[in-house]
């Protein structure tokens, strides 16, 4: 068991790392599932002025009451927020003020993120019985669908993050997640197994 959970989560974390820097670097997603401001200078100059410091920003922000705030200005920064919201625009960033540096780093990270990933994987799979190479596929799978449920449909329902990042994130995610599980699948068997048809 030990050697299918080490040869499942190596192997599927190769496949699933490998994936994604296809899908990120090579593949012509349709639509635009990321845009370009028409004026960038005068973007970074105003996120300059005024983010202080790298982080998650949102506009408008949550109205938070502070001490000393009355009743009164309470209501009235809460009315605004929503006036706000309302029209919009509304914003929800992750900002970095400093360099990225190299790449190498995110490569490592993302690397290990893989193999951490196929690691989880290949344990809930070897904790399954009677299932045929097919079924362990869709086992495998349906845990990238999840991953793409949980992570990302709140971002198009809550942030108004696009349709086509949403879908380009979908495909990222789940061909990744199904590439990986015919490896993971092949070496991975579970407690008890039987033959595919």
């Amino acid at each position: 068991m030990i050697k299918q959970l080490a040869l499942g989560s190596i192997l599927g974390g190769i496949v699933l790392f490998l994936w994604s820097f296809i899908a990120w670097t090579l593949i012509p997603w349709p639509g635009e599932p990321l845009r370009a401001f028409t004026n960038d200078d005068a973007v970074v100059a105003a996120i300059k002025a005024n983010a202080p410091r790298s982080g998650n920003y949102l506009l408008p922000m949550e109205v938070k009451r502070t001490p000393g705030m009355t009743d009164a200005q309470y209501q009235k920064a809460t009315q605004d927020a929503t006036n706000r919201m309302s029209q919009g625009p509304t914003i929800f960033a992750a900002i970095r003020l400093e360099p990225m540096g190299s790449m190498g780093k995110y490569l490592v990270v993302g690397f290990l993120t893989s193999l951490i990933l196929a690691l989880l994987a290949s344990a809930l799979l070897l904790q399954t019985s009677h299932l045929s190479y097919t079924g362990r596929v869709v086992f495998v799978t349906v845990i990238g669908v999840i991953i793409f449920v949980g992570g990302h449909v709140d971002e198009w329902n809550w942030w108004s993050f696009s349709n086509s990042y949403i879908a380009m994130q979908l495909g990222v995610i789940v061909i990744g997640w199904l590439l990986t599980s015919f490896v993971i699948a092949a070496f991975v068997r579970g407690k008890s197994y039987v033959a595919a048809p």
